[in-house]
C-alpha cells in the first residue's frame, strides 16, 4: 500500500474525477520532460498506454529514473490500440514484438535501470472470463486487461530489484 497516489496527465477533468489520486498534475511530457517532483520520492512510476506518444522518451525515462527511489520499480505498460496520428512512426509501424523491445530499449538508454523484465498476455482464444489466474483477476481489477485485447508490460528497477519474502 502507498502513501500516496499521483496521477499525471493532459485532461485535467478526467485526473480529477479519479478516486485513487490524492493529487494530480497535467503537463505536456512532449514540451517539456522536466517533472517538479523531488528525487528519490516514489516508490513507483506506472506509465499506462501512453509510453507511444512520447517523442523524447529517453528524457522522460531519466526523468523517471531520478525521482524513484533506490529499488523503486518503473512499469510501463500498452496494449495493441493507439491514436494512430499522435503515435511515433516506430510504434505506428511496429508489431507487439518491436514494441516490447522498444520499450526494453528505452531502459536500456538510463544507466541505472536493471535489465527490464517482460509480461506478454495475448487474448485466450476461448471464453476470457475462463481466465481464473491471479494475474488476470489483478488485471481486471485495476481495468487494465479485459482479456479482448494484448497486454504487455516492460519492467525495471532503480539500481536493483529488492528481494521481498
Amino acid at each position: 500500500m502507498y502513501k500516496r497516489v499521483v496521477g499525471h496527465g493532459l485532461n485535467a477533468q478526467e485526473l480529477a474525477r479519479n478516486p485513487r489520486l490524492d493529487y494530480f498534475f497535467v503537463k505536456d511530457l512532449n514540451q517539456d520532460q522536466e517533472l517538479e517532483i523531488e528525487d528519490a520520492s516514489f516508490d513507483a512510476v506506472l506509465c499506462t498506454v501512453s509510453v507511444q506518444y512520447l517523442q523524447q522518451p529517453e528524457k522522460v525515462f531519466a526523468e523517471v529514473f531520478r525521482v524513484l527511489r533506490p529499488g523503486g520499480v518503473f512499469i510501463v505498460s500498452f496494449s495493441n490500440r493507439l491514436f494512430y496520428e499522435k503515435a511515433i512512426g516506430s510504434w505506428r509501424d511496429g508489431s507487439g514484438y518491436s514494441r516490447v523491445q522498444l520499450g526494453v530499449q528505452y531502459f536500456q538508454c538510463i544507466e541505472g535501470f536493471t535489465q527490464p523484465d517482460v509480461i506478454r498476455k495475448l487474448p485466450s482464444a476461448g471464453n476470457s472470463e475462463d481466465d481464473k489466474s491471479p494475474f488476470s483477476w489483478f488485471m481486471k481489477w485495476i481495468g487494465l486487461f479485459s482479456g479482448k485485447d494484448p497486454f504487455y508490460a516492460v519492467i525495471a528497477y532503480k539500481n536493483f530489484k529488492p528481494l521481498y519474502e
